[in-house]
C-alpha cells in the first residue's frame, strides 16, 4: 500500500499511528492491538517536524475503539492545511484466564 511512499510519508504515518495507539491505550483496558486502518490520506512534502497532530476517539466500547488522527501544517499566507489524516482501529486483547492453585 505505501511501498512507493517517500520516507518522510512513512515517518508521518508512524507518528500518526503512535499517537492513535496512545489515545487508544488511554481508553481501553489492558493490552491493545492495531486491528486496522482506513481512510489514510497524505499531502506531499511534509515531515513529522512540520506538523501538529490531533487525535480523537470517534467511537468505541470496552473491546474496540476507532481513533481519527489529523496532521496539520502552516500554509503560506497564514492559516493551516491538512497534511495527513487517517482512522485507526484498535482492539483490546483478551485477558488470559487466571487459574487458582
Amino acid at each position: 500500500m505505501l511501498s512507493n511512499a517517500p520516507a518522510n510519508g512513512l515517518d508521518l504515518l508512524a507518528l500518526m499511528a503512535t499517537t492513535a495507539a496512545e489515545r487508544a491505550s488511554a481508553r481501553l483496558f489492558g493490552a491493545i492491538r492495531l486491528a486496522g486502518c482506513e481512510a489514510l490520506e497524505f499531502a506531499e512534502g511534509f515531515l513529522p517536524s512540520d506538523v501538529d497532530i490531533e487525535s480523537w476517539a470517534v467511537r468505541g466500547d470496552a473491546q474496540n475503539i476507532v481513533i481519527s488522527v489529523f496532521a496539520t501544517a502552516p500554509q503560506d499566507g497564514g492559516g493551516r492545511r491538512m497534511a495527513a489524516s487517517g482512522r485507526f482501529i484498535f482492539a483490546a486483547l483478551p485477558h488470559p484466564p487466571r487459574h487458582r492453585a
